[in-house]
């Protein structure tokens, strides 16, 4: 069994079996097919979970909502672009990287979003939860991409992440 791990905004994540990561940032910024994507794509069980990772966000509510969140979109949708092209055979890449989409039963996978924000406060995290999930184009993709779920967006910190096996014990 070959794993992987990912240092990320001071946090490593995994080690993940190989074949239950897409590596979308390592991808993307070899090929030059998208400008921005998510940290890495985990397949766990049902679930297909879109990772980004982020060191801290800005204090004003104005840049959140003019900077972070439109930039924090704009990485799920080329990256749920990337991989539908990929589903498609519309990329006709032959690159190891892509290995881990083959195969998958798609219409059987729930499409997840999680933001891990590095020591963010436990009781900060459901004010951005909403803030994420209001947002205008996260919004509007989970109306196509995840129609049935509500707050399809988790914000989490690196603890929960650990506790949720997305961060080593011990890794931070």
């Amino acid at each position: 069994m070959s794993t992987v791990t990912f240092e990320e905004s001071g946090m490593q994540f995994g080690p993940f079996e190989n074949k239950d990561v897409f590596a979308a940032e390592k991808f993307s910024q070899k090929k030059h097919l998208v400008s921005k994507s998510v940290e890495f794509v985990l397949f766990r069980g049902k679930k297909a979970i879109f990772l980004e990772a982020k060191s801290s966000i800005p204090q004003s509510s104005d840049d959140i909502n003019k900077i972070f969140l439109p930039s924090i979109a704009e990485k799920l949708s080329d990256t749920l672009h990337l991989v539908a092209s990929d589903y498609m055979k519309i990329l006709s890449e032959r690159d190891s990287l892509l290995d881990p989409l083959k195969g998958r039963n798609w219409e059987q996978l729930s499409i997840n979003y999680y933001v891990v924000l590095k020591g963010m406060p436990k009781d900060q995290l459901p004010a951005l939860h909403n803030m994420f999930n209001a947002y205008p184009l996260l919004n509007k993709l989970k109306k196509i991409w995840s129609p049935n779920k509500s707050g399809w967006v988790k914000v989490i910190n690196d603890v929960k992440a650990r506790d949720m096996g997305l961060i080593a014990s011990g890794n931070d």
